[in-house]
Order: C-alpha cells, then sequence, then structure tokens
C-alpha cells in the first residue's frame, strides 16, 4: 500500500468520525449539556486567499485519528464513562482548535483560548513552554520552576528518589521559590496562575503547593492558543 493509498484510509476514517458524532450527540439523554457561544455562519465562499498551515493540519488529523479509535474500542454502544469522555473531547476540540488555525490563514476569523493577563504572575513547569508565550506576549510576567516547589513532591513522583539527591532539589526549590517572591513583592500581581498540562503529575504537585504558597488559581495550557 502507498502513501497516497495510506492518505486516502484515514480520511475516510476522520469523514466517519466526524459523521458519527451527530449520531452519538443524539443519545446522550442524561448528560447535561455545556453551553457554547455562538459563532457567526461561515462558508467556504468566504475564503481569501492564503497558505495551508501544514502544521496545525496534520495535529488536527492526528487527533481526530485518535478520537477514531473510540469508535472502535467502544462499539457497538459508544458509551463513555467520565474519563473516557474528557479524553475524546479532549479530542475534538484540540482537533476543532487545530482546523480554526488552518482556516485563519483564509481570512477566517475565531475567538481565541483564553486570554492571558499581563496584570498576572504566570507559573510554568518548563523553559520551553515560557519562551513559546514570552514570544507570543513580551510582556507576560512569568517564570519557570524547571521542577516541583518541595523536594518532597519529588517522592510522589519517584518513590526510589535518593535522599542525598533529595538535598540538591531542596536547595533548587528553596531558589525558586525565593525568585517567585520576589517577584509578586516586585509586581504586585492581580494574581498567580499556574499554567499546567492536567495530565501530568508533577504539573500538578507544582499547581497544589503554588494554590497553597501564593494562592495560585490554574488554566490549561489545552486552553491557550500557542
Amino acid at each position: 500500500m502507498n502513501r497516497i493509498d495510506d492518505s486516502k484510509i484515514l480520511i475516510k476514517k476522520a469523514v466517519a468520525t466526524i459523521s458519527k458524532l451527530d449520531e452519538e450527540s443524539s443519545k446522550l439523554k442524561n448528560a447535561k449539556p455545556h453551553k457554547i457561544a455562538e459563532s457567526k455562519n461561515i462558508t467556504y465562499k468566504d475564503a481569501k486567499s492564503g497558505n495551508i498551515n501544514v502544521a496545525e493540519f496534520k495535529k488536527a488529523f492526528y487527533a481526530l485519528i485518535e478520537a477514531d479509535d473510540y469508535l472502535y474500542k467502544k462499539a457497538p454502544l459508544h458509551n463513555l464513562n467520565d474519563d473516557e469522555a474528557k479524553i475524546f473531547c479532549k479530542l475534538i476540540l484540540q482537533t476543532q482548535k487545530h482546523l480554526n488555525n488552518v482556516l485563519k490563514e483564509f481570512g477566517f476569523e475565531f475567538e481565541g483560548g483564553a486570554q492571558l493577563d499581563e496584570s498576572a504572575l504566570y507559573i510554568v513547569s518548563n523553559k520551553k513552554l515560557l519562551k513559546n508565550l514570552k514570544n507570543k506576549m513580551p510582556n507576560l510576567n512569568i517564570i519557570s520552576t524547571e521542577g516541583v516547589l518541595e523536594a518532597e513532591d519529588m517522592k510522589v513522583i519517584n518513590p526510589n528518589m535518593p535522599e542525598k539527591a533529595l538535598k540538591g532539589i531542596e536547595k533548587k526549590c528553596g531558589i525558586i521559590k525565593e525568585q517567585i517572591n520576589k517577584l509578586i513583592n516586585k509586581l504586585n500581581p492581580s494574581k498567580v496562575i499556574v499554567i499546567m498540562d492536567e495530565n501530568n503529575k508533577a504539573d500538578e504537585l507544582i499547581y497544589l503547593r503554588a494554590k497553597e504558597l501564593y494562592g495560585a488559581e490554574k488554566i490549561s495550557i489545552d486552553d491557550i492558543d500557542l
């Protein structure tokens, strides 16, 4: 089977998933619907010349293919429990987000993800995310912890962590917490917010500690347009 045939099969699967979503929505009788903001009707006739955002198109395609697996795994009733529903809907929303980014290149406008507040202080767990956000918003107040905020939290991630290694982590945690406190005193931010990957245990631990130490709130990285 060549690459063209592979692509045709994937496209058919994607189309089948979209069609199936309409059928499944009518079966969710006991679920409380989430109110979604209405957007103006758009048509392909509104498209203007532009370039295909290949990276975003591929991300949308792969997310939809991953969601498509649920049609087979959960057949024939396609009932999802709470955890499965969250994962499935996350994939569908990711697909929508990436496709919107593709359409933006052709003159379509959509509401973006969560808006970041330049008066707040954001905490992230790694420098790569910090760099991406600073490139998007140069004036954003943000700091990277490069790890947990309390050494003992490392035992949750790695119960076999040697005590000697924990001593070094404890020193590093003390330094980063001191830096955060200095920023809070300097900036007097409207709030402290942890940007986290909800599937990452370390991010969860960072948020819980930041909530305890600074009254921090949290926002999912999936809700931000990067």
